[in-house]
């Protein structure tokens, strides 16, 4: 009797898992963020950092006027490359340093062009680091140009198979204190 439950068990965690497999985000539904967002401007300039990061600087209000208005229980902090004066503020990634060392992509010729995206969402990923579970907020973006600019240089046209995004900031779920992630790309890669 004992291994026909286990059996049912693992069946039931076998099915529950493959069908969610592909989700990995929840929506929210907090119109108050959207209507603020698609207030603002969907475009940035392409940049890259001196380790050969891609990314897309935006507007900093996508974070500094979405912030304030999520509601959520506790605090969401921004990000550290938001905050930081050597940070590199609100953005969305493009490309890896080392999906460039591995595809060979030494020079980057749209360097300084405008792109344009269009916000689809605001989404929330439950990651866990150091045993401790947080969740990301961020706001999920189409943008076909940025996925041409991967394909052009033969990357898949999204960053590691998830949309485009804007990093909001993290909580801690029913914790008044916070703890900020030590390194902001571990939750960009997540992401």
């Amino acid at each position: 009797m004992l291994n026909r439950f286990i059996r049912s068990l693992f069946l039931f965690v076998i099915l529950t898992t493959s069908a969610f497999a592909g989700v990995d985000y929840v929506v929210e539904d907090q119109p108050q963020v959207m209507q603020k967002v698609w207030q603002f401007e969907g475009r940035g300039t392409l940049k890259q950092k001196p380790n050969g990061y891609l990314y897309v600087e935006v507007n900093r209000d996508f974070i500094a006027q979405i912030l304030p208005i999520i509601d959520a229980k506790g605090k969401i902090v921004p990000p550290r490359h938001y905050t930081s004066k050597k940070g590199i503020g609100a953005h969305i990634s493009v490309m890896y340093e080392n999906e460039q060392i591995e595809n060979e992509i030494w020079e980057i010729k749209e360097l300084g062009q405008e792109f344009t995206f269009s916000v689809m969402e605001l989404r929330t990923v439950k990651l866990t680091n150091n045993n401790k579970l947080r969740k990301l907020w961020l706001l999920a973006v189409q943008a076909p140009e940025l996925e041409r600019l991967r394909e052009s240089y033969g990357l898949a046209n999204k960053l590691k198979s998830h949309d485009f995004h804007i990093t909001i900031g993290t909580q801690v779920p029913g914790k008044a204190e916070l703890m900020v992630i030590d390194d902001p790309m571990d939750i960009e890669e997540a992401a």
